[in-house]
């Protein structure tokens, strides 16, 4: 089971995530709003459509919707193939123009699995990945999947009935938050394994090796390779008329994701994001985001178990003794305000992972 995101739960995170503000959802012509959908208008033609999920073990990914003159651009689709149709139908309450692209910003299955909605949705579609991302759907994918499919329904089953007595995936009393984050991950969880028997990969049509720019002019959008980070193949999605981001893992709120990463050249592509200069960043799961201040707080994050860990090593430590020493328990608290689950996800999800790759960083 893998990612999603968290109820601001305390009020030191509230405060920190404070300039993170949406516009009204933007509602179909009949009214009706998805309940798993935020639609947010960015530009005139530009939208997000912003999970609503928990951040948590598992979960579906934001996408950026450009609505051009002909056609439509979309970065990211979900970990389900009902969550992608979900985000299809979001987008049919704004346009009927057909997608032309769409742009996985890395290769996790909460960015990628409904990639075949697409396809069989728009027969023109062409899909576009970092050359990284398509080796590592075949090598890394692969076989990710097939151990979510064997190894996530009995966790599913355990989680369920520890949270049926009152109990947290820890087997201690839970809290709000982490009932309604694992509650909504055993939902998605179940419907990626429900759907798993008529899965089809979809490989890249069009690779990044650095950078690539669809079109000029007023509707130009450039689709950025800063290095690896949270994956080897992360793309950003810069719209340079706009100012608007949309950044992948790079950027995942209200805690990073850290599993298979490389902190020190993660620390590189944030710097990169800013160099940018954008007045909205839609991240892979969170809140649109109106300024860098919570970006600034990842880089910082990264940097210092970067530098920590690296004095660590130099000591002569072991990986153990680096996963105590390395655990910005200061920061921890400024982010989470000390709520049980987000202190898990703070924990095990980003710092723990980050030491662990930072010890033993792989190459780019």
């Amino acid at each position: 089971m893998k990612r999603n995101r968290v109820p601001r739960a305390a009020a030191a995170m509230s405060a920190l995530l404070a300039a993170c503000t949406t516009p009204p959802f933007v509602q179909g012509s009949d009214g009706t709003q998805s309940p798993n959908i935020e639609l947010v208008r960015l530009d005139p033609d530009v939208y997000a459509a912003v999970r609503r999920e928990p951040l948590g073990l598992a979960v579906n990914a934001n996408s950026l919707l450009i609505v051009r003159d002909s056609d439509v651009v979309v970065a990211d689709a979900q970990f389900t193939r009902a969550a992608t149709r979900e985000t299809i139908a979001a987008l049919r309450t704004i346009t009927d123009k057909p997608v032309r692209y769409v742009i996985n910003t890395h290769w996790h299955d909460d960015h990628v699995a409904g990639n075949q909605v697409y396809r069989d949705s728009f027969p023109g579609v062409r899909f576009v990945m970092h050359a990284n991302t398509a080796a590592d759907l075949v090598a890394l994918g692969a076989p990710n999947r097939t151990g979510t499919v064997e190894g996530a329904p009995p966790l599913a089953d355990r989680y369920e009935r520890l949270l049926g007595m009152g109990l947290g995936i820890d087997s201690t009393i839970t809290s709000p938050a982490e009932s309604a984050s694992v509650t909504s991950a055993i939902r998605i969880i179940r419907a990626y394994i429900a759907e798993n028997p008529d899965f089809r990969a979809i490989p890249a049509d069009d690779t990044v090796r650095s950078r690539l720019t669809l079109r000029v002019g007023r509707d130009r959008i450039d689709v950025w390779w800063f290095g690896p980070g949270n994956t080897r193949g992360d793309l950003v999605v810069h719209l340079p008329d706009k100012g608007i981001v949309a950044t992948g893992d790079l950027v995942v709120a209200p805690i990073p994701f850290a599993f298979g990463s490389n902190p020190g050249a993660w620390v590189g592509a944030l710097d990169s994001i800013s160099a940018l200069r954008p007045r909205i960043l839609l991240p892979g799961h969170g809140p649109v985001m109106r300024d860098l201040g919570y970006l600034q707080t990842v880089r910082d994050a990264l940097e210092r178990i970067r530098d920590q860990t690296a004095q660590a090593v130099a000591r002569g430590d072991s990986l153990d003794a680096a996963l105590g020493a390395v655990t910005l328990d200061d920061l921890r608290l400024a982010l989470t305000g000390d709520e049980k689950w987000l202190n898990y996800m703070f924990r095990n999800f980003f710092v723990r992972p980050a030491v662990r790759a930072a010890f033993t960083p792989t190459p780019p």
